[in-house]
């Protein structure tokens, strides 16, 4: 017989009966999150420093912090940097604070060079207006001129999509995607219920072989793409029949991307080896009415921005 799921699990990703609950006041469940749902917000982070090659931070800003999963990560990547992290339960290192009622945090003086908020929007009692507005003023009150915000939220449809959302409010009020977007226009995820957005990478974290994770790195000002043949993987691979596919975003929006075996070549054989997260330019494609085709003349290269 399966395991039955911790309440911690059951209240945040099953029934989500604990969304917006000072949950983490109960020992038990405290003890829970800091087990299974703190190791994989550490993954998570930690893949994002890293691919995102963020400048060392002097102050960083955690808000919700939780059992200091987040402040664990910044403080593996960068030690010397000063922490302050705040949350409506204190813990030990961390303040109280409840983040919808006050754009700055007691405690939390002067401005931060990162900003973090991990498992936090989607627990807040707030419309998705609300929730950009929230992420706004951060940015505008607390957040250096050349400083990074970091949001980071569970890999479920309704709280991807609802990322998205505010991702497309924020544009909107003049913010950059640094990642994982490479536009600035309306989210192409969101033109269908299905679909939405995130990020695997592999963890040992509960047992688990992945970790899952939709996010979006933010800054004040930045120099949009404008190479309409760069997309970003947002899918993993579909080997079957002969075939080779997978789903892309960019500037031209959400494609579907297929490669035949028998095309297979020098210039495209990178498609072998594509992972979900991988920012690539595909050259010589065909458009077709479901999207792109690779033949043998396509050139596959990974992009490093």
């Amino acid at each position: 017989m399966p395991k039955r799921p911790s309440r911690i699990h059951r209240g945040l990703v099953g029934e989500r009966a604990l969304v917006g609950a000072a949950y983490l006041a109960d020992a038990q469940l405290r003890r829970e999150y800091a087990s299974e749902i703190a190791p994989r917000t550490v993954a998570a982070l930690e893949w994002i420093f890293a691919s995102a090659a963020l400048p060392a931070p002097r102050r960083v800003l955690d808000l919700g912090a939780g059992t200091g999963a987040a402040s664990q990560a910044v403080r593996a990547r960068w030690p010397s940097a000063e922490i302050v992290a705040v949350d409506k339960v204190p813990g030990p290192g961390i303040l109280r604070a409840d983040v919808t009622r006050a754009l700055r945090p007691p405690g939390a003086t002067g401005r931060f060079d990162l900003i973090v908020a991990a498992h936090l929007l989607n627990e807040l009692a707030l419309d998705m207006d609300g929730r950009a507005r929230l992420v706004q003023g951060w940015c505008r009150e607390l957040l250096e001129e050349q400083g990074t915000c970091v949001l980071v939220e569970p890999a479920l449809r309704e709280t991807s999509r609802g990322l998205l959302s505010v991702r497309d409010r924020l544009i909107a009020a003049g913010l950059f995607v640094l990642a994982p977007c490479l536009w600035q226009g309306p989210c192409p995820a969101l033109a269908r219920e299905r679909d939405f957005c995130h990020m695997s990478v592999a963890a040992i974290a509960q047992g688990r072989s992945r970790v899952d994770f939709s996010y979006l790195i933010l800054r004040k000002q930045g120099t949009p793409n404008a190479d309409n043949s760069v997309f970003r993987v947002v899918s993993d691979p579909m080997k079957d029949k002969g075939r080779l596919r997978f789903h892309v975003c960019g500037p031209v929006g959400r494609l579907l991307v297929m490669r035949l075996d028998r095309d297979r070549s020098p210039g495209n054989q990178l498609l072998d080896e594509i992972e979900r997260g991988a920012v690539v330019s595909i050259q010589g494609a065909t458009v077709q009415p479901d999207g792109l085709r690779c033949g043998r003349d396509s050139v596959i290269t990974t992009i490093v921005f």
